[in-house]
């Protein structure tokens, strides 16, 4: 049950969900909103991608303490979270609801004994964040989605959702191997 919930955050899932989110924002003409939703989806996936790197060439791992920031929960709290935050305009339900996908995802990864409690606690910080400025990008004052469009982003999470869950893409393999390549240029100071 705990590993079918985190199965949910792996990109396998989540990226499909940020698309189809963004192709039904921009049909909607909601283009400012698609634009902010893609643009923090890019830039905090790219974030994490790179903190995961540095963390891979740099980190400790026989002390296993932040090794790996989770991606999962990143992920999973940023694209739930940010369709909560495209159908609410309250900023403190929000926040609770991204907070909740966060603690519930990085117990998940935590539990599988896959994460860390740093690691977790990083990438939930950083979901929350993003959720938070995508939340404040898209502006309070905004209008409604039309009943249409928050049916569909809703759907869509759903259906591929439930049609990708327990996909996984092999990510950490991949970032492992980034890292040693580029090794060479990412720079590790020591204090």
């Amino acid at each position: 049950m705990i590993g079918a919930f985190s199965d949910f955050a792996d990109q396998a899932v989540v990226g499909p969900v940020e698309i189809s989110v963004f192709l039904i924002l921009l049909l909607a003409g909601r283009r400012k909103d698609a634009l902010a939703w893609v643009g923090v989806m890019v830039t905090a996936s790219t974030f994490i991608l790179l903190l995961k790197l540095w963390c891979e060439r740099c980190g400790v791992p026989h002390q296993r303490i932040l090794y790996s920031p989770s991606g999962h929960t990143m992920g999973g709290t940023l694209a739930y979270g940010g369709l909560l935050a495209l159908l609410c305009r309250n900023r403190w339900i929000v926040l609770a609801g991204a907070c909740a996908l966060a603690i519930g995802f990085g117990v998940t990864r935590v539990w599988l004994q896959v994460h860390t409690v740093p690691e977790v606690i990083v990438g939930g910080v950083i979901g929350v964040g993003s959720v938070m400025i995508l939340h404040r990008l898209l502006g309070r004052q905004r209008s409604p989605l039309s009943p249409q469009a928050a049916f569909f982003s809703i759907a869509a999470a759903l259906v591929i959702g439930s049609a990708l869950h327990g996909y996984r893409l092999s990510a950490e393999a991949w970032i492992e191997k980034i890292s040693h390549i580029l090794g060479g240029y990412l720079s590790c100071t020591r204090v």
